[in-house]
């Protein structure tokens, strides 16, 4: 029935999981996995929304040769990239019509939620995309199209959602080959790890604007079955991944999950997690996490410290556990059911500086925090901005590190308590369009070139960077992992090459550096 078939990225960015190049995140591999579970002959070109626009033809000679064309698209999360650009809305419409006559799925975050526009928009709802696909997978991409190969398009139903991960593990092992069809392969491609979907703050409907609680109870994946994915991976050439894939690190394998707002962590399971693939895949030489839930700190300060420590103690230097903060005003926190007030995400940011800021061996900190701050959500006044402004400097004055304050606008997406209110998000947005600038670009001329003047000062060597773009007269060069650093180096460097550099210059969101 299917024996060619085109995998189109358009990428991927959600509050847990990114697949902006170079991360590679986990629909695709979900996705070819399935079908080669059930017939490994079928032949699976995969495709970047990069390499279409570099090269329409071959693409449209690739999908006009296959009998199936699966689309991934959903940067629901607003971002900025160097790596790619996310498909954009007017492009999958053209992409659709050219490929007209052909059988088109919608796979990830936007047959879910919508498509997002970016920060401080309204979603384009599913009733809308459902006209431009045969089929949107509203449930689990692994389900569907195993049932698809095997039974046929009329007997395969969108909206299953799993129930364990006995499907999803096979379909991770069996898809890791795709790997090797991305542009970033063999040079700086970082592999997204999901460790469990959900989020532990669903039993008291989670933050008003995420999708993650959407998916309702937290489901788990083992930590065998994680080991043996990253296994596999690594056999064909990963060399990097990140454990980003879930809300909260922490918790992962918790037993209070169902059961408490902020369930205490597991630290001897988390053990297993991480030494099982340091053991299994010894050449690694980057393993990053992602998000960190600061309520979690707060409320379990003991398990979560020994949780920590276990983390630096397998991972690689230069990580970055990003913390959902989201806003400093109680007004706001309230209004949204956010995860921390203030003064506790205060003290998640001391507990992981207390552990985490010692250097490792390519020049940077172990772990840092990073924030998150979300604009537009209700109960925004002008005196938000103050507020935030106020604790951003007792960070400063307590002289902790901070990797990175990343201010966005929310973007409501379908299916979240926020889309029932959106036109208030809309009008929040217009009436503060001023003061949001103004606020953002006092946070970068002051904060941000400050902290990265402490993390890397002047004559930091950096080791272990990749050279990326040009830029100007500059070379950019960066560690592949979580949040990365952005080094320009001036003059013309070759690209896909590992270089150390010694830093000479700060600015707000860069440094300039010279090889050494």
């Amino acid at each position: 029935m299917f024996s060619k078939i085109v995998i189109l990225d358009g990428y991927t960015d959600e509050p847990s999981g990114l697949g902006v190049p170079p991360y590679i995140g986990v629909y695709p591999r979900l996705v070819a996995g399935s079908i080669w579970c059930v017939d490994k002959s079928i032949e699976i070109k995969y495709w970047t929304i990069d390499q279409v626009r570099v090269s329409y033809s071959s693409f449209l000679e690739d999908s006009s040769n296959s009998d199936l064309i699966v689309f991934i698209v959903g940067a629901e999360v607003p971002g900025k990239y160097i790596g790619g650009k996310p498909v954009e809305y007017r492009e999958l419409e053209y992409l659709v019509y050219l490929l007209r006559d052909k059988f088109k799925v919608l796979v990830g975050p936007a047959a879910h939620f919508g498509y997002g526009l970016g920060g401080g928009s309204i979603a384009i709802d599913r009733s809308v995309l459902k006209k431009l696909f045969d089929e949107i997978v509203y449930g689990d991409p692994e389900l569907y199209f195993y049932e698809l190969m095997k039974y046929g398009p009329e007997k395969t139903e969108s909206w299953r959602v799993r129930e364990d991960y006995s499907l999803a593990d096979k379909a991770f092992i069996y898809g890791a080959k795709i790997i090797e069809q991305h542009p970033n392969y063999g040079w700086n491609l970082i592999v997204e790890i999901e460790t469990f979907r959900g989020c532990p703050r669903w039993i008291v409907g989670g933050c008003s604007f995420c999708i993650e609680p959407r998916y309702g109870k937290p489901l788990m994946r083992g930590p065998e079955s994680i080991v043996k994915e990253v296994e596999y991976l690594y056999r064909f050439g990963a060399r990097h991944i990140r454990l980003g894939r879930q809300p909260d690190i922490l918790v992962y394998g918790s037993r209070e999950i169902g059961f408490r707002e902020f369930p205490r962590p597991e630290p001897k399971v988390l053990e297993r997690l991480f030494y099982g693939i340091r053991n299994n895949a010894p050449g690694l030489r980057i393993i990053h996490i992602d998000n960190v839930n600061p309520g979690t700190i707060v409320h379990n300060e003991k398990e979560a410290i020994e949780a920590l420590k276990i983390i630096i103690k397998y991972h690689s230097p230069g990580d970055v556990a990003a913390l959902g903060v989201e806003s400093f005003d109680e007004r706001v926190v309230r209004e949204n059911n956010l995860k921390v007030y203030p003064d506790e995400a205060l003290k998640a940011i001391r507990i992981i500086n207390r552990y985490g800021s010692i250097r490792g061996w390519n020049g940077l900190p172990h772990l840092l925090p990073g924030i998150n701050l979300l604009h537009g959500l209700p109960g925004e006044t002008r005196e938000t901005f103050r507020r935030n402004i106020e604790y951003l400097e007792k960070i400063k004055d307590e002289g902790l590190f901070v990797r990175r304050v990343n201010i966005r606008k929310v973007s409501v997406l379908e299916n979240t308590s926020l889309w029932i209110r959106r036109d208030l998000v809309k009008k929040l947005l217009r009436r503060h369009e001023a003061i949001y600038r103004s606020y953002r670009r006092y946070v970068m001329v002051f904060f941000d070139k400050y902290m990265l003047s402490r993390i890397v000062p002047r004559n930091t060597i950096l080791r272990y960077l990749f050279t990326e773009k040009k830029i100007g007269e500059f070379t950019i060069a960066r560690l592949p992992g979580s949040y990365p650093i952005t080094v320009k180096i001036r003059g013309d460097v070759k690209l896909r090459k590992i270089v150390d550099v010694r830093i000479e210059s700060i600015a707000a969101k860069s440094v300039t550096g010279r090889l050494i």
